[in-house]
């Protein structure tokens, strides 16, 4: 399937995803603590006749089991040397549940290494790791991607980027929030939809965590800030311990169905069920869609959006920027300093002192004996996460530019120099693959 089929289908009607694939495998003779990728190829039969219950209902997307069948993952279970031949085999049995009346997309979920500093984990092994299964999948056979129950936005950022190397498939997106409107990392629903928007998939919203019921905020705030279709995935209501011990949940399937076409109103676009929901769930809400009008999602007003991994900053196109000293590593020793102690205390300083005199936030990582991308990129990360101020990377290397916008968790602006008018093209087109605004020399702000 191409992304413009995908887009054409999205933008024609809602679309029904499946339910929960390992809580009705559970019950359908799993047991708990084993692979759960390996006991589907063993058992094709179990998952081949969930899916097909599912589409039976009315899902018109099923996913591929192939939820944790990345090598990290798979090395846990001593299953490394097997992960083609899993994936491979997940994903035909899909395709033949689905038996050409649904598509399959091919899942993808964080892979439970800890990226750096937290980790050791590094980005670039990270999307590697992606680009290694979403290859696997998309040699497979499936229709499209879809890399849910993500907790970092810098993860999904991986996958999503690895999916745009490897193959020009659909790609739907989903992150898991709480309560507050954000994952576990403290990533915001809006700077998560704005930075994959930007990034160029073609779907985004909200799997897993929570009941429909308490996903209301966090559908409105995505549809303020992207008119991408937004996908709503809620587990059936909270967990409780049933009287055999196992998990069951508190929501029957017409009250989820009830909660569901709240959230059909609010601008859901792509709907299905997480944990706990079972065919039964699939069926109510395919029986909500069917009488509830498809959205016409009206494009946003002009507007250009930087962010950061918790805020959202608009800004209109031509405006006229005011843009002070900034963070100049080429001119400040005590920076460079600190830099090389790993400390950013006078960084963070200069940023609060300039959070009134200033639209933007300039950086520049320039400074002799230092590789300037990986200063400008930990100067970025470290302001974006104790200011609240928008970014823009001053540089004249496109190397620079390059890296710091692949690897920067949100989107940065970059401000256009005079000198760099024979990288005119490179620049341009860098700009374009991030979403990310160009500043020109009379500091206006604009796309290209």
């Amino acid at each position: 399937m191409t992304k413009q089929e995908f887009q054409k289908m999205a933008s024609e009607r809602i679309l029904i995803l499946d339910g929960a694939t390992g809580s009705n495998l559970q019950k359908r003779g799993m047991p708990y603590g084993v692979c759960t990728e390996l006991w589907v190829t063993e058992h094709p039969e179990v998952m081949k006749g969930l899916q097909e219950e599912y589409i039976a209902e009315g899902s018109n997307i099923v996913y591929a089991p192939t939820f944790s069948g990345n090598r990290i993952k798979l090395a846990e279970y001593g299953l490394l040397d097997r992960m083609e031949e899993l994936n491979q085999k997940l994903v035909e049995i899909s395709r033949e549940a689905a038996g050409g009346q649904a598509l399959v997309a091919g899942d993808l979920t964080m892979t439970g290494a800890q990226l750096a500093p937290m980790g050791e984990m590094s980005f670039d092994t990270l999307r590697e790791v992606y680009e290694e299964q979403i290859r696997l999948v998309a040699g497979a056979g499936v229709d499209l991607l879809v890399i849910e129950t993500m907790m970092s936005l810098q993860e999904t950022r991986a996958a999503v980027l690895a999916a745009k190397k490897v193959c020009d498939l659909p790609v739907m997106a989903t992150l898991s929030f709480k309560e507050n409107g954000k994952t576990l990392y403290g990533v915001s629903a809006r700077a998560a939809a704005v930075v994959l928007w930007g990034l160029g998939v073609d779907a985004v919203g909200l799997n897993c965590s929570a009941g429909p019921d308490q996903m209301l905020s966090v559908v409105k705030e995505m549809k303020e800030v992207t008119d991408l279709p937004l996908i709503v995935k809620p587990n059936a209501g909270l967990p409780k311990l049933l009287e055999d011990g196992t998990t069951g949940y508190d929501m029957d399937a017409e009250t989820f169905a009830g909660h569901m076409e709240t959230l059909l109103e609010a601008g859901a676009d792509i709907i299905g069920g997480c944990c706990g929901t079972t065919p039964e769930f699939i069926g109510e809400i395919a029986k909500t869609a069917a009488k509830h009008p498809k959205q016409k999602r009206e494009p946003k007003a002009d507007g250009i959006y930087l962010a950061s991994e918790r805020e959202v900053f608009r800004f209109t196109p031509g405006q006229k920027l005011l843009i002070g000293q900034g963070i100049d590593y080429s001119r400040n020793e005590e920076l460079v300093e600190e830099y090389r102690d790993e400390i950013f205390d006078t960084a963070v300083d200069l940023a609060f002192e300039m959070e009134e005199e200033a639209d933007i936030l300039r950086i520049c990582g320039a400074a002799e004996g230092l590789l300037e991308e990986e200063v400008a990129l930990a100067a970025a990360e470290e302001l974006a996460m104790n200011t609240h101020m928008p970014l823009m990377l001053a540089s004249e290397r496109v190397e620079t530019i390059a890296y710091v916008l692949e690897h920067f968790s949100g989107i940065m602006a970059i401000q256009w120099n005079h000198n760099l008018e024979e990288w005119e093209t490179q620049i341009k087109s860098m700009a374009k693959s991030y979403h990310a605004p160009i500043v020109t020399i009379d500091n206006e702000i604009i796309y290209c």
